[in-house]
């Protein structure tokens, strides 16, 4: 008897749920003091992620070289400058920049339409 064939589109959406779930298991652990699982957990979330081509959940803060998730003032270290958000992993030294110019621009679009 064969296996019933299961879409992408299926496969994709149990892979999105699956990886919501492993980013807030991650996050509780990371703020109950167990790093280890934390960062299994995300390295897990972060395999489905690539195996399936689907990407990570808005709002997931992990480090992209050691697979830890970034918690604000427990291991990593957040500045703002030059219109960049700085985000210092303290377990490895990296450091990840993004732009946020998006919200600047909306901020001069509200003061123009006073």
């Amino acid at each position: 008897m064969s296996r019933k064939k299961v879409s992408n589109n299926q496969v994709r959406g149990i892979a999105r749920k699956r990886m919501a779930i492993l980013v807030r298991m991650s996050e509780n652990e990371a703020l109950g003091g167990d790093m280890t699982r934390a960062k299994r957990y995300m390295t897990i979330a972060r395999r489905i992620s690539g195996r399936n081509k689907v990407p990570m959940p808005e709002g997931a803060m992990y480090c992209r070289h050691c697979s830890t998730p970034l918690v604000p003032g427990l291991n990593c270290r957040v500045r703002l400058r030059n219109h960049r958000i700085g985000t210092h992993c303290l377990e490895c030294d990296s450091i990840r920049r993004t732009p946020y110019l998006m919200e600047i621009k909306e901020r001069r679009t509200c003061r123009q339409e006073r």
